[in-house]
């Protein structure tokens, strides 16, 4: 049977199916990314190389010749670049496991590492 006139119909069954499982698939997304463990320490690499590891729950300062590497309150951030774009001075400080400051001029990376992961917690 047609539609009456006037009627309009905006979704079908199927189209509520498809948003509810996209609406789930966010929520599941937003719990894994924000739920990440908090980290335990922090690795410097230059190159690819590390050459530092620092405790995140001492308040300290890593110098290098273009960078200086901040960690206050638990979290790691760079405090100064001399690099043209500072891109990795504005970035947000970091604190969970597997979160990483890329200094891109500088060829420097900051990691989280540390803290439990799920694969550990199962396997124990």
């Amino acid at each position: 049977m047609g539609k009456a006139a006037g009627e309009v119909r905006i979704f079908k069954k199927a189209d509520l199916f498809v948003i509810a499982a996209a609406l789930i698939a966010a929520a599941v997304g937003f719990i894994l990314v924000f739920t990440r463990p908090a980290g335990e320490y922090i690795e410097i690499a230059v190159d690819g190389d590390t050459i530092a590891t620092l405790p995140l729950d001492r308040d300290a300062q890593y110098e290098l010749p273009n960078n200086v590497i901040a960690i206050e309150n638990g979290e790691a951030r760079m405090e100064y670049a001399d690099c043209p774009d500072l891109i990795c001075v504005h970035h947000a400080p970091i604190s969970r496991r597997n979160e990483t400051i890329v200094c891109l001029p500088n060829r420097v990376t900051v990691t989280v590492r540390g803290g439990r992961s799920d694969v550990d917690a199962i396997s124990e």
